[in-house]
């Protein structure tokens, strides 16, 4: 006999869960700003994130496997120019030498990073020079990831005893 609730699992509305990462590298780096005069104090950087769904993670198997393609595709189109269409996709973090693992990762925070939207070329430049905020935000998405979305159901009341009245 199973104690799961289908019947309010199928009625309940679900929404994304989400967390504030602070990006200690990117503040240390500068690039939250500075605030107050004389000896300023740097703002700190924070990204938005929210878990990823199974269709999200899904496609991000499918990215990785597809960039190997997308620089197999690229030498023939370019031809002569084989090597600045090589240069290109290193630079979007989908070259040859790209770990299929890295790939996806790449494809994981692009995606899940709510605030400020990222590019993937932007994603690229994080993991490299900062790969320690890459790998945190990184591990934040996954533990939201593995939480699952926020659901919206009303609580029954626990224990026997009955609601307070008005006397």
């Amino acid at each position: 006999m199973s104690n799961f609730d289908l019947a309010a699992f199928r009625k309940a509305k679900f929404q994304p869960r989400e967390q504030d990462v602070p990006m200690a590298g990117l503040t240390a780096g500068g690039f939250g700003g500075y605030e107050g005069e004389g000896e300023a104090q740097p703002v700190p950087v924070v990204f938005k994130v929210r878990g990823l769904t199974a269709d999200e993670l899904a496609r991000a198997d499918q990215e990785a496997d597809n960039s190997k393609l997308l620089v197999k595709v690229a030498e023939r189109l370019a031809g002569s120019e084989a090597e600045k269409a090589q240069a290109l996709l290193d630079g979007l973090g989908l070259g040859d030498d790209t770990p299929q693992a890295l790939a996806k990762k790449l494809a994981h925070v692009q995606m899940a990073v709510v605030e400020p939207q990222l590019k993937i070329q932007d994603v690229v430049r994080i993991a490299d020079a900062y790969p320690t905020d890459f790998l945190e935000v990184s591990n934040h998405i996954y533990h939201l990831t593995g939480q699952g979305k926020v659901a919206q159901v009303k609580r029954r009341p626990s224990g026997k005893t009955r609601a307070s009245r008005q006397a």
